[in-house]
């Protein structure tokens, strides 16, 4: 989907700023903490500060445009969404490369939130490890 369209199915005002970012996101194949998406999104548009990618990464969050993920130190990245289902990733931590899975493996959880009588009302699910390019060239060190 064109991405002023994105904007405008979601109620959001297209700007040069939130047009910036989500094409540094589209055009990534890798997942990008912030400071990433303002260093691409300058090249674009020199006079973006900071505090506006972060302003406007809250607001593309909130509508359902891009995710977040966090990472086992804390560390967060943002993603475009691949659709409008409910998505999990495989990420791997030495160049960021994501992957959206193609099935959610909560169903494999049922029997067993059900044995333990508990109620499931939402989860996140990422596996990090390394693409076969990088665990190559840690082979190699």
């Amino acid at each position: 989907m064109e991405l002023e369209k994105l904007l405008k199915k979601k109620q959001l005002k297209v700007t040069p700023q939130r047009k910036a970012i989500l094409d540094v996101l589209y055009n990534s194949d890798c997942v990008l903490n912030a400071k990433q998406i303002y260093e691409r999104a300058s090249e674009t548009i020199p006079q973006v500060n900071l505090s506006t990618i972060y302003r406007n990464l809250d607001v593309l969050l909130e509508r359902d445009i891009i995710c977040r993920l966090i990472s086992s130190d804390g560390k967060v990245f943002f993603k475009i969404r691949s659709g409008d289902n409910h998505h999990h990733h495989i990420i791997c931590k030495n160049c960021g490369l994501s992957v959206t899975l193609k099935f959610c493996p909560i169903n494999f959880l049922d029997e067993e939130l059900k044995i333990n009588g508990f109620t499931h009302i939402e989860h996140r699910f990422e596996v990090y490890g390394y693409c076969d390019k990088c665990k190559e060239n840690l082979k190699k060190m």
